[in-house]
C-alpha cells in the first residue's frame, strides 16, 4: 500500500520505518528540511535502538521524506502523527494537529476516490468530531464518509523499545465509527502483524480508540504512583521496598509489570553460562544466555527469535519480547536436584515449582527443600528430511567450485546431445570441445552445472561430489536423507570419530578424513552398521583392525566440511549434538542417541541386585548438555554428574538413565545382542525399580531440589521475557518463569472541563510529581547544597533512549537550582537535548567527570554504565548519593541512600 505520515518526530519516524519495513510503500512529509534531509539520507533525528537499521535500509527504496503535503493526495492512507505538547494548565494543544488537518484537506481536495486519514496523535476523544473533521472537510471542500474517511489508531510504544512495540503490539487498536472501508484498509496495513504475531484487533468507535491510548497510560501511571507511595512507607519503617514490590508481583491479579519504585528496575536473572533452546526462522540452536545476548541483542535491539518455552507440561517456542544484560554484585543462588541438575540464578529469580497438580511461581530464595521443579518433556518438530550437498558445497568459501565433480550414476553418453545443446554456448568458450571431455571422464564440474542447471536432464539425486580428478575418487551422494540410519551414524561419530587434516602428497590441499575408531572384538556390530550404511550411500570406505582398535576411515574433504558443518565438531573435546537434531522427530533424536550410546555408552549390569542402567561419558560438556534436552524430549529423564581424575587434565561429565520404565523404552537403541540381555535382565526383576530424582505426575515431570547454595559474586546477570508464558527451559531441562521484568494530564484536564473531578488520577499525578522533591529532601538531610557541586547522573526518560519528554531529572534539575546549587549532568545520549532545556548547567562527558569535585550526587536514570561506577566516587568532595533507580551498588566509603530502601 501508499502510506503518507504526517510528522517525523519520535512517533511519526518510527511509524514510517516500521511501515516500511512491512513492504509498504511511504513518504513521510514534514515542515523540517532537516529532519527530511537526513530522513532521505538514510539517518534519523532520534535515538531509539533498532531505528537506524531501518531507516538506512529502506531510504531511498521504499522511505522518502518530503516537505510538500501535496504528496499526501498520491497514497491511500496518511497517518497524521504530530505532536500534541501541553499547555500549562495540562490540556492539549491541537493547534499543530489542526493545521496539518488543513494541509492535508487542501492536498486532498478534488481526489477522485476515497482516502483514509488516520489519527495516530494522542488527542482526547471529542477533538476528533468537534475540531479536526471540521477542519479537513473546510479545507478540502468534502464530506467525511463519503469522500475521505477518519480513523483513530493510538499508538502505545515505549522509549527504549519502540520498533519491537510497534512490530510486535500486546493490541492494535482501530476506531473506525463502523466505516467499512476504512476497517477494511486499516486491516490491509496491518496484515503480516496480525498474521505472524496472532495479534488481537480491537475495532471500536473513534471516541472509544482515543480514550484507550489515555486509560492505558493513567492506569500504569496509577500502578507506579502506588508502589512509589509504598515506597516510601518502607522506607520509613527501614523496609526494602524492591524485596517487598517482587513478592506481591508475582501475584497474577497484580504482576510484576512497573512495579519498580524511584524516581525503573533492576529485574531478577541468571548467569551467563545457562542455557537456552532458541529457535531463529526455522533454525534451532542450543545456546548460553551469553551468546544468545551477543548474537541476538545489537545496541539495545533485539532480534526476532524465540526460545523454548514451558506451559502446563508441553513445550512450544515462543518470542522473546526482551533481553537484558547487567553488572550484579550480590548472591546467586545455585538450586540442585536429586538428578543433579542445577541452575544459578538471583536470590529474586522467579522459579517455578510444582505443588500438588498446579505450577507456580516462587522466588529462588523462597524455595523450600521440598520445591519440585518441573522438566522439559518435548520439542516440537520440524525435520529437515534431508541435506543437498551441492548447495552446502556451493555456499563454502573454501572450495573452488571449478575444482568440485559431479558423477551420475549412469553414464553421460545417454545424454550427449542434451549436452551439446545445453552447453553450446559454453562449449565456445574454448578452443577444443570441452563437452566431448566431460561425457569421456562422466564428470560435470559444479560451476557449470549450477550455471546450467535449469536446462540439464540431471536431478541433484543422481549425483554424487568428489574433489580429487585421477582416480581413487571419494564419491559422497549430493543428496542424503536425513532418515534413523543417518542420525545413527551421527550418533557413532560423537562418540567414536574424528576429522583429521594432513597435507596432500603434493602439497596442494588438505586431505581430511572422517575416521572412527572401535574396539576390536566387542563392537564389531558397530563397525558393520556403520560399514553398512557408508555402502548403502555408496561412499567409498576403508576399514582397518589393529591390535587396540578397528577403524573405518572416508577420505573426502566435502564429507568432512559436511560433518563439520553441521556442528559435530573435530574430536571429543569439540563434540555436540547437531544444532538442526533438535528438530527432528522424536524416531530420529533417538536414533542419534542410539548411535552415542552404542558407541562411548555402557550398559551397567549390577553384581548386587537385578537393576540396569545406562551410563554415558564425555569430555564435552556441551554435548552432554544437548544429549540431556534430547533425552527429556523423548520422555527420558536422566541424571548427571562431574567428575576429575588426578591424572585427567579436563572433567568428564556422566549421563546416567536408570529406572525399569527409562531402561526398557530405550532397549531398542542397541543392537540384537544386548536387547536380548537387557530384557532377560528386565524379566529377572521381581518388582519394577522406581525412579529415585524424578516424578512423572502426568501434566508434570518434576525433579526435588536437594540443596540450594548461595555464593556472593560479581557477574554479569541476564534477564528474558518471554511473550505469553512468560517461562523457558534453561539447563540441565529445567523450567523457569522468565524475569519480571503526560497523557494523564491531558486526561484530567479534559474531565475537568466536561465537569468532573478525577480525584484518583489526580492523586496519582500528585504522588508522581513528589518523588523527585523526595529524592532532593533527602540529599539535604546529608548536604547543603547551595554553593556546591551538584552531579545529576541519567537525563534520558528511560536508558536506551534520547528521549527526555517526562524524564524525572528535569525537576530535580530544577529543584537543585532553586536551592542555588551548580548543577553538572551527565548522560550517554540525552545530554544534547537536555541543554535546549537548561543551558545554564554543566555537561560532563563521563560519569568520572561529573562525579569529580562533587559535594553530591542524584542517579536518575538507569542507564548500565552507573552499575560499574566505583572508584569515581573517591573522587568526590563530598560522597553522598541518593540512588533513585537502584543502580548503584552501596559500598563502604560513600554515604548512600536509596529513594525507597
Amino acid at each position: 500500500m501508499k502510506i503518507s505520515v504526517v510528522g517525523s518526530g519520535y512517533v511519526g519516524t518510527t511509524l514510517s520505518a516500521c511501515l516500511a519495513d512491512l513492504r509498504h510503500d511511504v513518504t513521510a512529509i514534514d515542515v523540517d528540511e532537516e529532519t527530511v534531509d537526513r530522513l532521505n539520507a538514510g539517518e534519523t533525528t532520534i535515538h531509539e535502538p533498532g531505528l537506524d537499521p531501518l531507516v538506512s535500509a529502506y531510504a531511498g527504496s521504499r522511505l522518502h521524506a518530503t516537505t510538500d503535503h501535496g504528496a499526501a493526495a498520491e497514497t491511500d492512507i496518511t497517518f497524521l502523527a504530530v505532536g500534541t505538547p501541553a499547555k500549562p494548565d495540562g490540556s492539549i494543544d491541537a493547534s499543530i494537529l489542526l493545521a496539518a488537518a488543513e494541509d492535508l484537506g487542501e492536498a486532498i481536495a478534488g481526489k477522485d476516490d476515497y482516502h483514509l486519514v488516520v489519527v495516530k496523535s494522542t488527542v482526547l476523544p471529542d477533538v476528533i468530531e468537534d475540531e479536526l473533521v471540521p477542519a479537513i472537510e473546510s479545507a478540502s471542500g468534502e464530506t467525511e464518509g463519503e469522500e475521505f474517511g477518519v480513523a483513530v489508531n493510538p499508538e502505545f510504544q515505549r522509549e527504549g523499545s519502540a520498533v519491537r512495540d510497534f512490530m510486535e503490539p500486546d493490541k492494535i487498536v482501530i476506531g473506525t465509527d463502523g466505516d467499512d472501508r476504512a476497517l477494511d484498509r486499516l486491516a490491509e496495513l496491518y496484515e503480516p502483524l496480525i498474521t505472524d504475531w496472532d495479534i488481537p484487533v480491537v475495532a471500536t468507535g473513534r471516541r472509544e480508540a482515543a480514550m484507550v491510548k489515555y486509560a492505558n497510560n493513567t492506569f500504569l501511571a496509577a500502578k507506579i504512583s502506588l508502589i512509589n507511595d509504598l515506597g516510601n512507607v518502607c522506607k520509613e519503617f527501614d523496609v526494602d521496598a524492591y524485596e517487598v514490590a517482587d513478592a506481591i508481583g508475582l501475584d497474577s491479579r497484580i504482576s510484576g509489570e512497573f512495579l519498580r519504585s524511584g524516581v525503573g528496575w533492576g529485574g531478577s536473572c541468571l548467569t551467563g553460562d545457562q542455557r537456552l533452546l532458541i529457535k531463529d526462522g526455522v533454525e534451532t540452536r542450543l545456546l548460553t544466555l551469553r551468546e544468545f545476548f551477543e548474537q541476538y541483542v545489537t545496541d539495545g535491539a533485539l532480534e526476532d527469535v524465540s526460545v523454548l518455552s514451558y506451559d502446563d507440561g508441553a513445550c512450544t517456542f515462543r518470542s522473546v519480547r526482551t533481553a537484558t544484560r547487567r553488572p550484579y554484585e550480590g548472591d546467586l543462588y545455585t538450586i540442585r536436584t536429586r538428578m543433579n541438575k542445577e541452575v544459578t540464578v538471583t536470590a529474586d529469580h522467579p522459579m517455578l515449582a510444582v505443588e500438588g497438580d498446579d505450577c507456580v511461581v516462587r522466588e529462588a530464595r523462597n524455595l523450600g527443600s521440598d520445591a519440585r521443579l518441573p522438566v522439559l518433556g518435548n520439542i516440537p518438530e520440524t525435520p529437515v528430511e534431508q541435506f543437498d550437498l551441492i548447495e552446502f558445497t556451493a555456499q563454502k568459501s573454501t572450495f573452488d567450485n571449478e575444482r568440485i565433480y559431479l558423477q551420475p550414476t549412469f553414464e553421460l553418453d545417454r545424454i550427449d546431445e542434451a549436452l551439446r545443446e545445453t552447453l553450446a554456448a559454453y562449449n565456445q568458450r574454448f578452443s577444443y570441445d570441452k563437452i566431448r571431455e566431460f561425457v569421456r571422464s562422466n564428470h560435470l564440474p559444479l560451476s557449470v552445472f549450477l550455471e546450467f542447471e535449469d536446462e540439464l536432464p540431471l536431478e541433484r539425486s543422481d549425483l554424487g561430489l568428489y574433489t580429487t580428478a585421477g582416480g581413487g575418487q571419494t564419491y559422497i551422494p549430493a543428496v542424503i536423507e536425513a532418515d534413523e540410519p543417518f542420525w545413527r551414524f551421527i550418533g557413532y561419530y560423537l562418540s567414536e570419530g574424528h576429522i583429521h587434516d594432513s597435507g596432500s602428497e603434493h602439497g596442494l590441499t588438505t586431505r581430511r578424513r572422517v575416521i572412527m575408531s572401535f574396539h576390536p572384538t566387542d563392537e564389531e556390530a558397530y563397525v558393520a552398521d556403520v560399514e553398512s550404511y557408508v555402502d548403502r550411500l555408496g561412499i567409498r570406505s576403508r576399514t582397518e583392525t589393529q591390535e587396540t582398535a578397528t577403524r573405518i576411515e572416508v577420505s573426502s574433504r566435502i564429507f568432512a566440511a559436511f560433518i563439520e558443518q553441521l556442528g559435530c565438531g573435530t574430536g571429543s573435546y569439540s563434540a555436540a549434538i547437531p544444532n538442526i537434531a533438535y528438530r527432528e522427530s522424536a524416531t530420529n533424536r533417538k536414533a542419534l542417541v542410539s548411535g552415542l550410546f552404542r558407541g562411548d555408552g555402557h550398559i551397567d549390569y549390577t553384581s548386587d541386585s537385578n537393576a540396569l542402567v545406562y551410563d554415558y561419558g564425555s569430555v564435552s560438556e556441551e554435548l552432554i548438555q544437548g544429549m540431556q534436552f534430547l533425552l527429556h524430549s523423548v520422555g527420558i529423564v536422566p541424571s548427571q554428574k562431574t567428575s576429575q581424575s588426578a591424572k585427567s587434565t579436563r572433567p568428564a561429565h556422566l549421563l546416567r538413565i536408570s529406572s525399569t520404565d527409562q531402561v526398557a523404552s530405550l532397549k531398542e537403541l542397541f543392537v540384537e545382542e544386548d536387547r536380548k540381555r537387557i530384557q532377560q535382565r528386565i524379566d529377572q526383576c521381581v518388582t519394577d525399580v522406581s525412579p529415585m530424582g524424578y516424578t512423572d505426575g502426568g501434566s508434570h515431570t518434576t525433579v526435588p531440589v536437594t540443596d540450594i547454595e548461595i555464593n556472593h559474586d560479581a557477574v554479569d546477570v541476564y534477564s528474558l521475557e518471554v511473550e505469553d508464558t512468560q517461562t523457558f527451559v534453561t539447563t540441565d531441562g529445567i523450567a523457569v518463569h522468565n524475569c519480571f521484568p503526560k497523557d494523564t494530564a491531558a486526561l484530567v484536564a479534559g474531565a475537568e472541563a466536561a465537569g468532573y473531578e478525577p480525584t484518583m488520577v489526580e492523586a496519582a499525578i500528585e504522588r508522581n510529581d513528589r518523588q523527585p522533591e523526595r529524592l532532593l529532601e533527602l540529599l539535604e538531610q546529608h548536604v547543603d547544597v547551595s554553593g556546591h557541586r551538584v552531579a545529576v547522573l541519567g537525563l534520558a526518560f528511560k536508558p536506551g533512549t534520547d528521549d527526555i519528554r517526562g524524564t524525572r531529572a528535569k525537576p530535580v534539575i530544577e529543584g537543585l537550582l532553586d536551592r542555588g546549587a551548580e548543577v553538572v549532568a551527565y548522560d550517554p545520549r540525552a545530554a544534547d537535548a537536555m541543554a535546549e532545556v537548561f543551558p545554564e548547567i554543566e555537561y560532563a562527558d563521563s560519569p568520572a567527570v561529573a562525579l569529580k569535585g562533587a559535594h553530591a550526587a542524584a542517579v536518575v536514570t538507569d542507564w548500565p554504565e552507573f552499575a560499574d561506577l566505583d572508584g569515581e566516587f573517591d573522587a568526590m568532595a563530598d560522597p553522598v548519593v541518593v540512588d533513585g533507580r537502584r543502580i548503584v551498588e552501596r559500598r563502604r566509603g560513600i554515604t548512600y541512600e536509596g529513594l525507597t530502601w
